[in-house]
């Protein structure tokens, strides 16, 4: 049995490493905004609940689908709900 060759860290480095394309189209879009009002530093807690599968897949999808992530999508949802039951101000 042989060893395996050893990694090459050097390679690993960020003057090496190149973003992937999808890492690259995220970030153009950070214009919206959703992700303004989400913010990237904003401190964040977590939000747990349970949904059925069908749900939880076409929520997933809807957010793929205009390129949100799921919390974007959760608050553009309850702000939808709040202004459909008239308490946005």
């Amino acid at each position: 049995m042989s060893k395996r060759p050893p990694l090459d860290l050097l390679a690993l480095t960020t003057e090496q490493a190149v973003p992937m394309s999808e890492a690259i189209q995220r970030v153009s879009h950070t214009a919206s905004p959703i992700r303004a009002a989400v913010g990237e530093s904003e401190n964040r807690e977590a939000l747990a609940f349970k949904v059925s599968p069908a749900f939880r897949k076409r929520f997933k999808q809807r957010a793929v689908f205009a390129d949100l992530k799921l919390n974007e999508l959760l608050i553009e949802a309850l702000d939808a709900w709040e202004e459909k039951q008239g308490l946005k101000e």
